[in-house]
């Protein structure tokens, strides 16, 4: 096959053609394997005296064959006749005819032969025509779509408004053993294979293998240097079931001039810059609290060296103990990390000062405008063609972070340019966690860090329009350093082959233990478009990206909140361990009882497991010791009702977290109950009732859930008088949600992720 779509390619470009023709595809496919029907190629103005080739079957099929003819049928070039040389030849001249009545001469002097095939006798059984496609992803490379074809797909489309067969794949990331594995969990694999009810088998792995060695041997070689040019789409719709077989009965290819590379990140730059030695900040004014000023001050809180940090004023007057240059030229050294906050405008001649002193391994850009005005392009070519030219010469040439990005937030590096008063935006006075927060949006890292409060990422990074450096080249950074357990990701738009090789990079995370949380905005063409606009730069395709980063092992998230949830989960849990899929539950209030049994995942299937014996046991013998065993029968779920106090529900958990078929405990707290102490402090005035006391739920249960290994997580369903009960619970490293059907559908979510973690 390698051979052949050299040739193929290479002469069909000789001839000015970006497509290959019909004759041309069947031939390609052949020589994979892959069955065709029987094939020959005439030309209609010099009709042979025999036909060069004897047909099966009573029937033929006649196309026409022009490289400026993609839509045959509606130029009247297809049609199905006898198979015999006086019918053949018949319908040859009428294909003609219809070109140059429909189309003109100058159309139908394009036509270069006359196909003529086998007639192919598919059946009309749901299921019976398969659609193949692969196409080049600007940021995922070749993605294989999978599905049913021909009327059935239109059906399917018109009957339940749904792609529903439709299966992607990355030809890069997975072998073809792998996809048809993926392949299998779809009903057009059950349905075409017999597996589904009433259906007759059509084909077998072998013959969709058949298939899918084709693509992805097709794959690894578009873009090589070897072929020159990268395969743009290539369609095979439909494919037909016939005894047993798939046979490609129409096919498409069109392709363009390139070669396939991922650009390659300066990691040794994008470390310095992470944690850098000296900063240089330029646009701190010395008389207001503007960005700059902001940031100055944010780096003196972390105790960041005042004389290796500098101002860059053109009255060279120190600002807050912090001494000044009149320009970067005028720098005692070169600065590992540059903070530029001017106006737009004004960035452009900073970054030539820069280039021509260099005196700048990395600049963050805050100013927004770049890229996205009219003026703020031009700027940005003229940037980036210069940072080109440097790079190419070899010359010593600044990373950029952003423009309109509020930066960068490194515990490690003991700096903070997001911008925002710290009454906004309090430090977390919770450990630093082994997290990296990567967003192209500043606002949504912010509203992150302001929302999940104990999460204290060692790195928040906002990489705005990325003129320079990526969301991805960041991950690969990071992912290098081994600091790093967990990444939380907020993607709009990719770079070139930026996607895959995000893509590649979680593969490797998750090899090594790993968790990737994504939100991928864009699903919708009006999301794809604000995307656009919003970061100046291309959103892609949603659909292709969000398989190809689930196929990689990235757990990608349906919602905001989903994510803050599922975030905080992989966080706080990374180091238990999740064996299984069996489920403890307690809690105080009955209708929390059944909101867990509502809310057990079907795929993948989770369970509240049955007790054993020995936990039965405990739990009876607790219950009766306090006076509790008329009121509660013991099961999973456990409902200890309104009645039992703090103590009761700690030795529940034990005994529960103890069971060996448990595998994760979910506890529902109804505060509201009269035993319990779930007031904030000085809200009972005898301090009888205080979240803080020693027999409080929020100082019995740390104890036992750090002995245990398993994940156990809490949920709180009260309102706004109940938050410091909430942040107990926060303080001790419990993670605790507001209701238990979000509580459970998060947890289960998070397990079925780690279950399929590989390195764990």
């Amino acid at each position: 096959m390698r051979q052949s779509a050299l040739d193929l390619i290479a002469r069909a470009h000789g001839e000015g053609r970006n497509t290959l023709l019909e004759p041309e595809l069947y031939t390609l496919l052949a020589a994979s394997g892959v069955p065709t029907p029987v094939f020959f190629t005439v030309n209609p103005a010099d009709f042979p005296k025999e036909l060069p080739v004897k047909l099966p079957g009573s029937r033929a099929v006649v196309k026409v064959v022009s490289p400026e003819i993609t839509h045959k049928t509606e130029m009247g070039g297809v049609t199905i006749c006898e198979n015999s040389y006086d019918a053949i030849k018949a319908a040859t001249q009428q294909i003609m005819e219809n070109v140059r009545t429909r189309g003109g001469e100058k159309l139908a002097a394009t036509v270069r032969q006359i196909l003529v095939s086998e007639f192919v006798e598919g059946t009309n059984a749901f299921g019976g025509q398969v659609f193949a496609g692969m196409r080049h992803s600007p940021d995922m490379g070749p993605v294989l779509a999978l599905g049913f074809g021909g009327l059935d797909a239109e059906e399917m489309a018109a009957s339940f408004k749904t792609d529903q067969g439709l299966v992607l794949g990355s030809l890069i990331l997975l072998t073809p053993e792998q996809m048809l594995e993926k392949l299998r969990g779809s009903y057009l694999y059950r349905r075409i294979t017999g597996k589904t009810r009433e259906a007759k088998k059509l084909v077998d792995d072998s013959a969709i293998l058949a298939v899918l060695r084709f693509f992805n041997n097709l794959a690894a070689l578009s873009g090589s240097p070897e072929l020159g040019f990268i395969i743009q789409d290539f369609e095979v719709n439909p494919f037909f079931t016939v005894g047993g077989r798939l046979v490609a009965v129409d096919a498409f290819m069109r392709f363009s001039k390139g070669v396939f590379a991922q650009k390659q990140a300066p990691l040794d730059q994008i470390q310095t810059l992470l944690n850098p030695r000296t900063v240089a900040i330029i646009g701190a004014s010395g008389k207001g609290m503007n960005p700059g000023r902001i940031i100055l001050r944010n780096l003196l809180s972390r105790e960041f060296p005042t004389e290796n940090i500098r101002v860059i004023r053109p009255d060279g007057e120190a600002i807050d103990g912090v001494d000044a240059c009149a320009s970067l030229s005028e720098l005692p050294w070169k600065a590992d990390l540059v903070v530029v906050s001017v106006a737009a405008s004004a960035v452009l001649p900073i970054i030539e000062e820069a280039l021509a002193g260099d005196k700048a391994a990395s600049m963050i850009l805050i100013p927004g405008g770049l890229g996205e005005t009219e003026a703020g392009k031009a700027d940005a070519k003229r940037i980036l063609d210069q940072m080109a030219n440097a790079r190419a010469k070899g010359l010593p040439t600044p990373v950029l972070v952003g423009p309109n990005c509020l930066g960068i937030r490194s515990n490690p590096g003991r700096y903070d340019t997001l911008f925002i008063p710290t009454m906004k935006l309090p430090l977390s006075d919770a450990p630093e966690s082994r997290c990296a927060l990567i967003s192209q949006s500043g606002a949504f890292l912010i509203t992150r860090i302001n929302n999940l409060t104990r999460l204290n990422a060692k790195y928040s990074i906002s990489t705005g329009n990325q003129m320079d450096l990526s969301l991805v080249d960041f991950v690969e950074a990071i992912l290098a350093q081994d600091s790093v357990d967990v990444f939380g990701l907020y993607i709009e738009g990719f770079g070139p082959l930026d996607g895959l090789k995000l893509a590649g990079l979680v593969q490797k995370a998750r090899a090594s233990g790993k968790d990737v949380i994504v939100y991928k905005a864009g699903r919708t063409p009006e999301g794809s478009t604000a995307t656009s606009s919003h970061t100046a730069s291309i959103s892609g395709d949603y659909a292709s990206a969000v398989q190809v980063l689930k196929d990689a092992g990235a757990l990608l998230t349906d919602s905001f909140a989903e994510f803050n949830l599922l975030l905080d989960l992989a966080v706080r849990l990374h180091d238990k361990k999740i064996a299984g899929n069996g489920i403890g539950a307690i809690s105080n209030a009955g209708y929390e009882t059944v909101g867990m049994a509502d809310n057990l995942s079907q795929k993948p299937k989770f369970q509240l497991v049955e007790f054993s014996q020995k936990t039965q046991d405990s739990l009876e013998k607790l219950m009766a010791e306090y006076k509790l065993a008329s009121l509660v029968t013991v099961h999973n779920p456990l409902d200890i009702t309104p009645m039992a106090p703090d103590i009761v529900y700690c030795r529940a958990l034990e005994a529960v977290v103890q069971d060996p078929a448990v595998d994760a405990v979910v506890v529902g707290v109804v505060p509201l109950s009269p035993v319990m102490k779930t007031m904030p402090v000085g809200a009972d005035p005898s301090g009888l009732d205080t979240v803080d006391a020693p027999e409080a739920l929020p100082t019995l249960f740390p104890p036992v859930i750090a002995k245990t290994d398993k994940p156990v997580i809490v949920s709180v369903d009260a309102g706004p008088l109940y938050d410091p009960l909430v942040e107990a619970f926060e303080r001790n490293g419990i993670p605790t949600y507001r209701t238990v059907d979000g509580a459970m559908a998060a947890l289960q979510k998070y397990m079925a992720y780690r279950l399929n973690q590989v390195g764990r």
